[in-house]
């Protein structure tokens, strides 16, 4: 399949944000996982079964082939789940939160963020990944 042409308007990432990684859209390719198709896009920079997939429908999930039970759903298309990685990044790197926060504070810093993502994304509370994300700032674990 000639990727070139599907994604060529598309802007992908080109660093790192939540250990995902985007291939370049000449090394896209395609996998069949649990009975689908799925075109993969990129990963987690660190370990290569970890597959971020677009299914047939659109739908973006989160592929890991040797442990099939964290397959989970990301974002509703690719658009969509770039705008929230980069929703992410641009949340991180701009609202500072004080050196050792407090539990309180970082419910709030959490809750906005899920609140920015909702814009973005009504399903976005159907993903495992971004409900870890948001329970991982909570615990400021990032």
């Amino acid at each position: 399949m000639n990727y070139k042409n599907i994604y060529a308007n598309m802007s992908f990432p080109n660093k790192t944000i939540l250990e995902v990684t985007f291939l370049n859209i000449t090394d896209f390719y395609s996998i069949s996982f649990e009975n689908n198709n799925y075109t993969i896009v990129g990963g987690d920079k660190d370990i290569e079964t970890n597959l971020i997939g677009i299914a047939s429908d659109g739908k973006i999930y989160y592929i890991v082939t040797d442990d099939k039970s964290l397959f989970c759903y990301l974002a509703v298309n690719i658009h969509t789940f770039i705008k929230e990685l980069l929703l992410y990044d641009d949340y991180i790197n701009t609202n500072n939160l004080p050196e050792n926060p407090a539990e309180i504070q970082l419910a709030e810093f959490a809750d906005k963020f899920r609140s920015h993502l909702t814009e973005l994304d009504k399903t976005v509370c159907n993903s495992k990944f971004w409900s870890e994300v948001c329970e991982e700032m909570e615990y400021g674990i990032i």
